[in-house]
């Protein structure tokens, strides 16, 4: 009798105390895994919107390099080459592609910038054309379709620029947005292009 005296008076915590200790454990600890799952899907957002700058911006790097040079050509300095049929070196076609022409390395060198099917292509060609509108097909995607899809491209082309100025303003703009739509980007660029 003596033994079960001492076992009955030893402290320890009884099954309500338990049960409300669980409870908070689980409550505390689902909050930390909510939080967890809260940052790590800010991480992955921040780690898609810097993707699509990236992208968006080697694309305008390469675009901007190619109107600069738009024109160019050793064979007759001076003169701008011109597509044939074309009045500018920069053409912008009905469906908002943008074609161009330069010369590298002793060869002349068509470059046509067009959205198809949710993506921004690139052409580039060292065939003629007899149509601007030609080289708008058969291109590669310049950004990375697995992850956005082009959502608008628009093209404007202006001659009518400041007195004694001669050549083309272009206003280029281009919107895309994540494949499950969580991140969207806007971009535009106004350059002018000094080969008339």
């Amino acid at each position: 009798m003596h033994c079960a005296e001492n076992l009955s008076r030893q402290g320890g915590f009884s099954l309500t105390e338990l049960t409300v200790a669980t409870g908070l454990s689980l409550m505390v600890l689902s909050l930390l895994v909510h939080l967890l799952m809260a940052g790590k899907q800010a991480a992955l957002s921040r780690s898609l919107q810097l993707m699509l700058a990236q992208d968006v911006q080697d694309a305008w790097r390469m675009l901007s390099g190619d109107l600069r040079r738009a024109g160019f050509q050793t064979t007759e300095p001076g003169t701008p080459l011109l597509l044939p049929g074309a009045t500018h070196t920069v053409q912008v076609t009905a469906g908002e592609c943008l074609v161009l022409s330069y010369e590298l390395a002793g060869r002349a060198v068509v470059k046509a910038y067009y959205p198809q099917d949710g993506e921004l292509r690139v052409r580039s060609s060292h065939d003629s054309f007899p149509v601007p509108a030609l080289a708008c097909q058969g291109g590669q995607a310049l950004l990375d379709s697995r992850w956005m899809t082009v959502t608008d491209w628009q093209v404007q082309s202006d001659t009518d620029l400041a007195a004694g100025i001669s050549g083309q303003q272009l206003l280029v703009r281009l919107s895309v947005a994540s494949l499950d739509g969580s991140v969207r980007l806007e971009e535009a660029m106004v350059l002018t292009v000094r080969n008339p």
